[in-house]
């Protein structure tokens, strides 16, 4: 694990959202992820004042009634459940991730498995640098 964290040392992307959206430090959610995914995510963008959070898709409702929508959801397609895959949450950005190449809306993204960690890294910084989906 420690090899691939230190591969992204060396990036200096993913920077905030500059539009002041509802969540003032920028937030990204996985659901369903593996957990290097998710050790990945936390190594590279905490540092840089991005939250990262896991969940699994049995507490998606709660998670979405109890908190502000986060600014990107990385849905892994493989694993999470039909609500997980058609939930919008708020004016969130969405990266689905999947064997099987999945229609998805302007607003969304989808990465092909096995997908690298810097593609998905690019794609979460360039979702924060837009305005909310909504």
């Amino acid at each position: 694990m420690d090899g691939l964290v230190s591969d992204f040392e060396a990036m200096e992307t993913c920077q905030p959202r500059k539009d002041g959206g509802v969540n003032s430090a920028p937030h990204v959610l996985v659901i369903d992820g593996t957990s290097d995914t998710e050790a990945v995510l936390k190594a590279v963008l905490e540092p840089r004042g991005t939250q990262v959070e896991r969940t699994r898709g049995t507490n998606i409702p709660r998670r979405v009634q109890e908190k502000t929508s986060p600014h990107v959801v990385v849905i892994d397609l493989d694993d999470a459940s039909a609500d997980a895959t058609t939930t919008r949450y708020g004016d969130s950005h969405r990266i689905l991730i999947g064997s099987v190449k999945t229609p998805v809306d302007e607003r969304d993204r989808f990465l092909a498995k096995p997908f690298q960690y810097p593609e998905l890294l690019q794609t979460i910084e360039d979702l924060l640098a837009l305005p909310p989906a909504g």
